[in-house]
């Protein structure tokens, strides 16, 4: 009977498949499944009464029920420690200049590691429960349940109280924005190395946060409700009572806070982007890439810039031309550097002599830099000082017959083997007809092309992703010169006339039935303009609605010249490159922006690289979730080219935590 009760008692503590934590829907009908589990341990002691005597034998049935629920929800803070690097502690630690916040963080994370303490000890008897004495399990009960101030309840009233209420409100109703919970998730928006530290969304914030306060709840309340049961099966009293306001309060608490959670979920942004990785922790092809020699700093003499190899003008005089080959006169340089046999442009004087030294091999670069006769210096020397290759010279006093012939600064936008300016126009598709679909988005260059990369994931009830199906869409990975690929429309070709990036985040709106399911480019305007595919889904199911009829791609098609709501041009002049940066990047574009590629600073780097870089950092939110967007924005600092970098748009399941309820714990034990 007893192996048969214990079974029993087993089995309602098993959770059902469905709620494996990935939701925060999930873990609070958890938290309510445990919470029934262990009211349903008071039923079963209590039919023990008359089937087990002897004190020793009932402290050791309830001890062995004890330890299968500290089992579970030991499991259950497993579970959450894998999904997150958020803590209070940690939070802590980024709020060390906002002193208020720290304070009441500090309470709660003082408040808190008292019950995690008790908790701990708990932990100790159930390890050592064949030797503990009736007296020491009963000391520890009436610790627990002991009405004064430093009584459990009187703990969790004060985190309560703390985080999910508002002390300038004295009539009971909460004003959800004046919360310590709200006001963190605020500071969480403002703070990007918050969000790079905890990896999601600011909504997908308060819900870790909530997390951890409820698993304190509940470790709180297990003990309590086990606390009285000692004291009732030790003789002590039947508690009938104090049993009903200790439920009655537990329930009021946890419907506050997944109303006040909800309330503040709905408010946040969904927004996830990837942070840099820090100075001197950028790496090529790792965190970053970047198109090559599109307008790269070029040097050339005047007198070949014009058909009759004439130097009458001035350097200015040749906004758009083209290298004409060598004249006579000209034996310094030309000849000895690689030509550039595509258009210059915005071609500039120098000063009368410089000294340049090429780049090696088959480096993007031309140049490493260039040095005139004062000293002054476009580019970068080495740490050493000393070029790597042999220098030239150029003297802009040399004459070509009757002429003055001076060397000119140009950007020269040539197409070639070293330069990287392409574009996947092809479709990115989850695998909807399986019920994937897209959690995560990543730049990728391959065979010098530029893809967006999605992660997919199977799609559970209730907005889950099955973690264990999380992979990256392979890449239609193609050549350039393959024979059925084609020129805009296979991919797109960045020129002087079409190197522009619209930034925007395509969203579904406020249509909550719509998810992510594929990805795409597209040339509008001359311009790259993001398209994003949406299918239609049921939340409580977790399937998609015949995704191959009931989906659609959405975009934004504004322009700079359209009437209603003109695209504007994000400009950013003498920038240098973004890995030289010593603050990392921030968001600096909105959306309805766009931004042409452009040279890098004429002084900083001589021109030779191609802004902004591209941020090939993976962006998936953690733990992952369904998306209700995509988006393409710049990052940068004052003085730096940037990056442009992918950003997700986490679903918004704030609407479903209005329909859950913990009311629904049921007591018929008193």
């Amino acid at each position: 009977m007893r192996l048969k009760l214990f079974l029993v008692f087993a089995f309602l503590l098993i959770p059902p498949a469905h709620s494996v934590i990935h939701r925060a829907v999930d873990i609070i009908e958890m938290i309510r499944d445990v919470t029934n589990a262990i009211l349903k341990v008071c039923d079963v002691v209590e039919s023990l009464e008359d089937k087990v005597t002897g004190t020793h034998d009932k402290q050791g049935q309830l001890m062995n029920r004890i330890e299968v629920v500290d089992d579970h929800i030991r499991n259950l803070e497993q579970m959450e420690s894998l999904r997150t690097s958020l803590t209070i502690e940690t939070l802590i630690q980024e709020l060390h200049q906002q002193s208020q916040l720290q304070h009441k963080l500090n309470l709660v994370n003082d408040l808190t590691r008292i019950v995690k303490s008790r908790y701990a000890q708990l932990g100790d008897y159930i390890q050592h429960k064949h030797a503990l004495e009736p007296a020491t399990l009963l000391k520890f009960a009436e610790w627990n349940v002991d009405p004064g101030p430093g009584s459990l309840a009187m703990q969790l009233e004060l985190i309560h109280s703390v985080l999910f209420e508002d002390e300038g409100q004295a009539d009971n109703k909460t004003d959800f924005v004046n919360t310590l919970l709200s006001q963190l998730t605020l500071n969480y928006e403002k703070s990007p190395g918050q969000m790079c530290m905890a990896k999601h969304s600011a909504q997908q914030f308060p819900f870790q946060l909530y997390t951890s306060v409820a698993l304190t709840e509940l470790k709180a309340y297990s003990m309590m409700e086990f606390s009285w049961m000692i004291q009732r099966e030790l003789g002590k009293g039947n508690f009938t009572q104090e049993i009903a306001l200790m439920r009655n309060n537990y329930a009021r608490r946890m419907e506050s806070s997944v109303r006040v959670l909800s309330q503040v979920m709905a408010r946040s942004g969904r927004v996830y982007w990837r942070c840099d990785p820090g100075k001197d922790k950028h790496v090529s092809g790792e965190t970053y890439d970047r198109a090559t020699r599109l307008l790269q700093g070029y040097v050339e003499n005047e007198a070949n810039l014009g058909e009759n190899q004439g130097c009458w003008g001035t350097c200015g005089d040749y906004p758009d031309t083209r290298s004409n080959g060598c004249y006579k006169g000209d034996k310094e340089l030309c000849g000895k550097q690689t030509p550039c046999n595509g258009r210059l442009y915005n071609c500039g004087d120098m000063d009368s002599d410089v000294e340049i030294c090429p780049s090696e091999g088959n480096s993007s670069r031309r140049y490493e830099y260039i040095q005139s006769d004062d000293g002054a210096t476009l580019g970068r020397k080495s740490s050493n000082g000393r070029c790597e290759s042999a220098t030239k010279t150029a003297s802009s006093g040399c004459y070509y017959m009757l002429w003055r012939c001076s060397y000119c600064f140009c950007l020269c936008d040539e197409q070639g083997p070293l330069s990287d300016r392409y574009f996947n126009l092809r479709d990115s598709l989850s695998d909807f007809m399986e019920n994937k679909v897209v959690t995560g988005v990543r730049f990728v260059k391959s065979n010098r092309v530029f893809h967006l990369q999605l992660q997919q994931g199977e799609l559970l009830p209730r907005g889950a992703i099955n973690v264990s199906s999380l992979e990256w869409l392979p890449l239609d990975s193609y050549h350039l010169n393959d024979v059925d690929v084609r020129n805009d429309y296979d991919y797109h070709t960045l020129t002087v006339d079409s190197r522009a990036m619209d930034l925007d985040e395509i969203t579904s709106g406020s249509n909550r039935s719509l998810v992510v399911t594929g990805a795409r480019f597209r040339v509008w305007h001359k311009h790259l303009n993001l398209e994003v595919r949406f299918s239609y889904f049921d939340f409580p199911t977790g399937r998609l609605v015949e995704p191959k009829r009931n989906s659609v791609w959405l975009n934004n098609s504004n322009t700079e010249k359209t009437i209603e709501k003109p695209r504007q041009e994000l400009i950013v002049k003498e920038a240098d490159v973004p890995t030289a940066a010593d603050q990392p990047s921030l968001p600096l574009s909105t959306s309805n922006q766009y931004m042409n590629f452009f040279s890098s600073s004429k002084v900083k780097d001589a021109s030779q690289n191609t802004l902004p870089f591209i941020d090939v950092q993976e962006v998936v939110p953690h733990p992952a979730v369904p998306l209700a967007g995509l988006g393409i924005f710049y990052k940068s600092r004052p003085g730096s080219g940037g990056f442009f970098a992918p950003k997700v748009v986490t679903y918004d399941y704030s609407q479903y935590l209005k329909e859950v309820s913990l009311s629904t714990i049921q007591d018929d034990s008193y």
